[in-house]
């Protein structure tokens, strides 16, 4: 029989911020950055995940926070780093061209008289080949252009993530690998609230 591990909330924490909002959860480590990135302050109230009491973070040892430490409110962060703006150009263009191919196979298959042209079995083929990229397409023109209209969302960085390994399949490999590479930075991550 299999032990299920229930999750350690030992190290993960929720942040009221001075909006009223309260973010998270979050890794001590996130903590730790938030501080060093001066987000968070030893004013600044947390809270370990399944407590009730909202303490300052320098009254939590792990952090070492001083609580003299300058009074700078915690702000979430606001303006999405560069890499938000190139991707949805990606999805966008990627769900463009899924749309395109879409509709020229629609129209392929609709031409009159294009059974004459071709053998019976190359009419066969061109008529699976044009269901497959009409069956395949509209899911992932479907896909790509709710991918270019995410928010802050956790689950949005394994989407993104999803999203630029499947244009790496394909011919947008050179677009995808700058897009990757930015897409697993910390800030990335933090705008999007993926915990660490």
């Amino acid at each position: 029989m299999r032990v299920v591990e229930e999750p350690d909330h030992n190290n993960q924490y929720e942040v009221r911020g001075d909006d009223g909002n309260i973010y998270g959860p979050e890794s001590d480590a996130t903590i730790r950055r938030w501080c060093f990135e001066k987000r968070l302050n030893a004013q600044s109230v947390i809270r370990r995940v399944g407590e009730t009491d909202w303490r300052p973070v320098s009254t939590y040892e792990e952090f070492k926070i001083p609580t003299s430490a300058t009074n700078v409110p915690f702000s979430p962060p606001v303006k999405p780093p560069g890499v938000i703006f190139w991707y949805r150009i990606y999805c966008a263009f990627t769900g463009v061209f899924f749309g395109l191919l879409v509709i020229l196979f629609l129209y392929l298959i609709s031409i009159p008289g294009m059974e004459e042209n071709m053998s019976a079995s190359e009419y066969v083929e061109f008529q699976i080949t044009s269901i497959i990229m009409i069956a395949v397409g509209i899911p992932c023109v479907i896909f790509y252009f709710a991918c270019a209209f995410m928010t802050h969302r956790g689950w949005h960085w394994i989407l993104g993530l999803v999203s630029i390994g499947l244009g790496m399949t394909g011919c947008c490999l050179p677009a995808c690998i700058p897009l990757l590479i930015f897409w697993i930075k910390p800030e990335t991550k933090s705008w999007l609230n993926r915990n660490e």
